[in-house]
């Protein structure tokens, strides 16, 4: 699969399928919320995808599901990071169109971290890397987080999007000042082992 976009797979007789890497293992994001960048170890959905329950949607609206696990989507953990494969519905061939054009070629998906490492060595943009996370959704998108790849983690605007503005904003808030509380809070762990 090339690395910068989403694929359309089309057998003969069958349903076109949507595939693409939701992370890709090792790759840093762009800065999030202009605080951080965060990176997936191999293997960090290996627990989750022993029974999940995933869904797929357009562009994080979950009033646009293309597929749900086990039986329209499909989730791997290969050598490249996690892959998935959406046998879209019919209504969807708009979305599908707007891939097979090279229009949306990204890809990004909502999760918990479950256990975490930062690396503080730059203080203006520490590094979070996630061992372990529980996986919610996955999600072809126009702008992905991680630019590398076809994948990319929630921003804040994706997560949110077809809410009202003022919904946006206020959860988006919500969700940064979780992060930095997260943070904080394992900076003063940090301190306490080491005292």
């Amino acid at each position: 699969m090339p690395e910068s976009k989403l694929e359309i797979r089309k057998a003969e007789g069958e349903p076109a399928k949507i595939i693409g890497y939701a992370v890709r293992w090792d790759q840093l994001s762009r800065p999030i919320w202009g605080m951080f960048q965060e990176k997936f170890a191999r293997g960090a959905f290996t627990k989750t995808l022993q029974n999940p329950d995933v869904y797929a949607s357009w562009q994080h609206d979950s009033s646009e599901i293309l597929g749900r696990t086990p039986n329209t989507l499909q989730l791997f953990e290969d050598e490249v990071g996690l892959r998935y494969e959406i046998t879209p519905p019919n209504w969807a061939a708009k979305h599908v169109e707007t891939i097979d054009r090279g229009d949306v070629r990204g890809s990004s998906f909502i999760f918990r971290a479950v256990v975490e490492e930062w690396d503080e060595s730059d203080p203006e943009m520490p590094i979070r890397s996630v061992k372990e996370a529980d996986l919610f959704e996955v999600s072809p998108v126009t702008t992905p987080a991680y630019p590398q790849s076809s994948v990319g983690v929630r921003s804040a605007q994706e997560t949110f999007q077809g809410r009202p503005q003022s919904m946006q904003a206020a959860e988006a808030e919500r969700v940064a000042e979780e992060a930095r509380n997260l943070r904080d809070l394992d900076l003063k762990l940090k301190k306490i082992r080491t005292m």
